[in-house]
């Protein structure tokens, strides 16, 4: 009799760990934030992510995306990731490299010759070894690189037809020294606002201008106060797509696979959906907004751009990293 209680209670509280497993496993929220307005690419990516983890966890994982800064700014994102008050969001290079420098790299002007250049650094050895590298050193798992849109400047009244019109324009930046740096390698003075601030510090004149892509310019509605854009190129956007590492490692082994799946399929949608957007949002810029283009001399722009890379990676220490970056164009 007492043999089979023991057995009874062991079926028993097998199957209630059994049935609290599987309640667990249909009651992962994990949380997404980033500071793009809803129906920019960045957004809409993150909701893609979103819907691939549902469909490849089969609901056992659900994210929850909360876009246009409703949790902060790039800088309070990578913190809130980081200490793992929400599990995701889109970074920049240049926000990233606050904690770990290596990935600064990718943000800077011209350190891309094409898209083909960005895709091979970002979906190869040299991505790979960097996402590593960034976990080991912060516990913030690169599991993705966005991006793929050109960067150009815009800019309320100045028209810039070469490196000498940015002469003391005051240009908006984020919180980074380097690009601080490259706007005075420019001879334009960098001046920081926050990305949800920058439609009315360009309104009011707080600044002359800004960088961004042509998605921005229009889901941000830059261009309804900024009517002048230089196509400079400078740059081809890179935007990592990062997470809590241990909130991660809280999954299962099939959900961490397949939030990580999910990711690189996440990155790939990105990348095709900015290259499209590219396209469209210049069309509308010119028919919506009544923007005007100029084509600037990139010579000089290039020039200045090599010395502000070449300092930044001497002085992080960083040198056979930008040279393997730049060799990868060959």
């Amino acid at each position: 009799m007492k043999l089979m209680s023991f057995t009874k209670t062991a079926l028993v509280t097998a199957s209630l760990v059994a049935l609290s497993s599987a309640a667990f496993a249909q009651d992962v929220t994990l949380k997404l934030g980033v500071v793009t307005p809803t129906d920019h690419p960045h957004s809409i990516s993150a909701r893609e992510f979103a819907r691939l983890v549902e469909e490849k966890t089969n609901g056992e994982v659900a994210v929850t995306v909360s876009d246009n800064g409703a949790l902060g700014s790039n800088p309070e994102l990578l913190d809130a990731v980081q200490t793992g008050i929400i599990d995701f969001t889109v970074s920049t290079p240049g926000v990233l490299a606050e904690y770990s420098p290596q990935m600064g790299l990718l943000e800077l002007p011209y350190v891309f010759t094409s898209i083909d250049h960005m895709m091979t650094v970002t979906r190869g050895e040299i991505g790979q070894q960097m996402a590593a590298d960034y976990e080991d050193a912060t516990g913030v798992a690169v599991l993705g690189y966005f991006g793929g849109a050109q960067r150009n400047m815009i800019t309320t009244n100045a028209t810039i037809n070469g490196i000498e019109d940015l002469k003391g324009l005051k240009m908006r930046t984020w919180e980074w020294s380097v690009m601080l740096d490259w706007w005075s390698s420019l001879g334009a003075l960098g001046s920081v606002v926050a990305f949800p601030e920058t439609y009315t510090a360009l309104q009011t004149g707080v600044v002359d201008g800004a960088e961004n892509e042509f998605s921005t310019f229009t889901t941000a509605r830059w261009a309804e106060v900024a009517k002048n854009v230089s196509l400079t190129q400078h740059s081809i956007t890179v935007r990592p797509f990062i997470a809590n590492a241990a909130a991660i490692a809280e999954l299962t082994e099939e959900q961490q696979a397949a939030v990580r799946e999910a990711a690189i399929e996440a990155a790939d949608f990105d990348v095709a959906l900015e290259g499209e957007l590219d396209i469209k949002n210049m069309e509308a810029l010119k028919a919506d907004f009544g923007v005007v283009f100029t084509e600037p001399e990139k010579g000089p722009l290039i020039e200045a751009s090599a010395a502000v890379i070449e300092s930044f990676a001497a002085d992080e220490g960083i040198e056979d990293l930008a040279a393997a970056i730049a060799s990868a164009a060959n």
